[in-house]
């Protein structure tokens, strides 16, 4: 039988820590939470290099007392309940009494605060011990210095992204939490930039058009319902704003950023009735319940949170939104009546005289001389007209020829590489729905989807162009401005260089706005901003450690959806180019997408659907 250990204060200590303090965005959050139970309103945060070399928090809170302020770091340490019963009715953001020991065994925190009534009182605890205790000078509130996270505990700092991206973390969950709070004032400061501030008007889309842009503050629909136990309200966005991932879903229960998977699926659900595209929605959705209907103790973070009656829940998220989205399109789509013009007012006198109009007129020319030079006019006018006709014919046919030349085939010739053809050229027959091109080779009928096939040529080509460092870019005449949201913005901060090399050329423009100056030329006159959003939502897709030939292909990915369209009608030698090109392309029966770019039916199909054969 095994020796049992009774483990050290500080083993223990780094264990909970390990639980509760996962990454600098942890600490973040558990001390903005206290700041809101102190009663907070205005809060202070500031970062650096992603949180691991300082995390700063201010409040204007009620503070701590003078004889708590060591209590406070002790493990099971808390003013947020007495008894377990408490845990059924929590009513504050924070109630472990886990944090600030946790945070203080594996980092270097100081702490000032000061109550109304007290003087201010500093505290300085590294690695769990403390090193000195003094008063302070300082207005009434709290704030915390925690310096060097994790220093003692190395092996947690190896399992950390880059900087950047734990501040961008950091950057989401703090916007995320303001939105929450709309009463208090934010202000977020990441390696000397303001990146969000909130000015506590109380109004939750104030917040929401600080957090993300005017464009998303322009596209959302409120929506408000009230049960019995707890009500629902909050924000549901337009089609036109939903994204390729769940990064503007945001849940609060009672104020508490949360995450939940029924709440979730009937938002999303309901999103998909209205939408004709698979995205996902942007929402930010509220709820407020009776404490004792919910359990907020199933996570260690605090991060998840279990409903009572999950199906009531689910019936009521799923109502409200779907109400609010289709009230809100059918206003979208209202328009205004006339107003009935006031007919008397046309009909009254003109205060002027009569205009006299003299119109000169040849007596002497003979009626029918005027016929014949009227129907000569005439004849002129039709011939000047077919010969413009027949020239706007012609240059509509080398212009389509210099639109094809822009993805030149891939000839044997033309490369070193001698890429043979994969398929024989077939014989085109024509165009179905101005989507398929129908074609034949001997007994067989070959349907190619035209879009996927544009698609898969320019993604290929762009790949190759990428790969040998010469992306084709072009200069936009007027460049396009983009108001990104935080998390955008510092995505965008770490994959500068990858989209640089990519085609694409942007420049700072504001806080959070860029300046698109460059695209890849393929792109065309195609509206950059939905690609860029779709780029972005594909790197994040990615995870963590990605390399950069991943997040190219990402990029190519979505970029090269600017290709042919469906319903897009093409000439028999538009075609024939676009199938010539697609023979000799490395890949050419499925698009980027893994959709099949053509697909085959042979005699005997046909024989089986007529029933010709059995």
């Amino acid at each position: 039988m095994g020796k049992i250990n009774l483990l050290t204060k500080d083993t223990f200590n780094k264990i909970a820590a390990g639980e509760v303090v996962e990454r600098p965005a942890s600490v973040v959050k558990e001390l903005v939470e206290n700041s809101i139970d102190a009663g907070a309103t205005e809060i202070y945060v500031e970062i650096q290099a992603g949180g691991e070399e300082l995390i700063k928090i201010v409040d204007n809170g009620e503070g701590i007392l003078e004889e708590d302020l060591r209590n406070a770091f002790l493990p099971h340490a808390t003013s947020k309940i007495r008894t377990a019963d408490d845990l059924f009715s929590i009513q504050t953001m924070g109630f472990r009494g886990e944090a600030l020991s946790s945070i203080a065994s594996v980092s270097k925190i100081l702490t000032r605060s000061k109550t109304r009534e007290q003087d201010g009182r500093e505290i300085l605890i590294e690695g769990g011990e403390i090193r000195y205790e003094k008063y302070s000078s300082m207005d009434q509130g709290t704030l915390m210095e925690i310096r060097d996270l994790f220093y003692n505990v190395p092996a947690r700092k190896k399992f950390l992204k880059t900087p950047s991206r734990e501040g961008s973390i950091i950057s989401e969950i703090v916007s995320k939490i303001s939105m929450a709070h709309p009463s208090i004032s934010f202000r977020l400061v990441v390696d000397g930039k303001e990146m969000l501030r909130t000015y506590g008007t109380g109004n939750q889309k104030d917040v929401i058009r600080q957090v993300y842009s005017k464009k998303v503050h322009d596209h959302v629909f409120y929506f408000e319902n009230h049960y019995d136990s707890f009500s629902i309200f909050g924000f549901i966005g337009h089609e036109e704003i939903s994204r390729g991932s769940r990064a503007h879903e945001t849940i609060f229960v009672n104020k508490r950023l949360v995450q939940s998977k029924v709440i979730t699926t009937a938002a999303e659900k309901a999103f998909k009735s209205f939408a004709t595209s698979s995205r996902f929605p942007f929402f930010v959705i509220n709820i407020e319940i009776f404490p004792e209907l919910i359990d907020v103790n199933i996570h260690p973070q605090k991060a998840e949170i279990k409903f009572e009656d999950d199906g009531h829940m689910f019936k009521s998220v799923f109502g409200t939104i779907h109400q609010s989205l289709r009230e809100g399109l059918q206003e979208t789509f209202r328009i205004q009546e006339e107003e009935e013009p006031d007919r008397y007012e046309q009909l009254r006198q003109p205060e002027t005289g009569p205009v006299r109009i003299d119109i000169p007129v040849d007596v002497t020319k003979d009626p029918r001389v005027v016929k014949i030079e009227e129907d000569r006019k005439a004849l002129d006018a039709m011939k000047r007209e077919g010969a413009v006709r027949h020239q706007d014919s012609m240059l509509k046919e080398s212009f389509e020829e210099l639109k094809a030349d822009t993805v030149p085939a891939a000839r044997p010739e033309e490369n070193t590489g001698k890429p043979t053809a994969k398929f024989p050229m077939p014989r085109i027959i024509g165009q179905f729905r101005a989507t398929y091109i129908l074609t034949e080779i001997q007994d067989e009928l070959y349907i190619f989807d035209q879009h996927a096939a544009h698609e898969k040529i320019n993604f290929e080509k762009y790949m190759e162009e990428i790969k040998n460092g010469h992306v084709a870019a072009q200069g936009l005449l007027i460049p396009e401005i983009l108001d990104l949201s935080m998390d955008d913005h510092q995505l965008y901060l770490e994959n500068k260089e990858v989209l640089k090399e990519a085609g694409f050329l942007l420049e700072e423009f504001g806080d959070r706005s860029v300046a698109i100056r460059e695209v890849p030329i393929f792109l065309g006159k195609t509206e950059t901003a939905p690609y860029f959003h779709e780029i972005l939502d594909n790197i994040r897709n990615l995870g963590k450690g990605s390399k950069e030939e991943v997040k190219y292909l990402r990029i190519a990915t979505a970029a090269c959806k600017a290709s042919i369209k469906a319903y897009e009608e093409l000439t028999m030698e538009e075609m024939r180019h676009l199938i010539e090109t697609l023979r000799f392309i490395e890949e050419p029966f499925s698009c980027p997408h893994g959709r099949p770019t053509l697909v085959k039916l042979t005699e005997k199909d046909m024989q089986k659907m007529f029933r010709r054969i059995v």
